[in-house]
């Protein structure tokens, strides 16, 4: 039984994915790109991780697309879950590709003054 939040965490990003992809009339919805779902041992709590192609100014787009076609992508998931209860779900910025960027931008610095010295 420990197994099934996992299955349903990983039904849920491929039903949020494509839904994104192919459903979302926003244009710019084909950025958003979900990382990772979390889920609740009970199903009734989904987290959704996402990240954003582009600047600061685009994930906060990105997030602001995400609120507006939350009724949208929770009747998606009803369409193809079947569950008792539909989870709940709150979307959250996926930090650690942010994370990444920087450290790859602070050692890209250090190779560039390593070849002035």
């Amino acid at each position: 039984m420990k197994h099934r939040p996992l299955r349903v965490a990983g039904k849920i990003h491929r039903i949020l994915a494509d839904s994104l992809q192919k459903e979302v009339l926003d244009p710019e919805a084909w950025k958003i790109i979900v990382t990772n779902v979390t889920i609740s041992p009970d199903l009734r709590n989904a987290r959704v991780y996402f990240t954003s192609i582009g600047s600061e100014a685009e994930r906060i787009q990105a997030e602001k697309i995400l609120t507006n076609n939350t009724p949208f992508l929770k009747r998606a998931l009803a369409r193809n879950l079947r569950l008792r209860f539909q989870p709940k779900i709150e979307f959250v910025l996926d930090e650690e590709l942010l994370r990444v960027e920087k450290v790859e931008d602070i050692l890209d610095s250090l190779k560039a003054e390593s070849k002035k010295s």
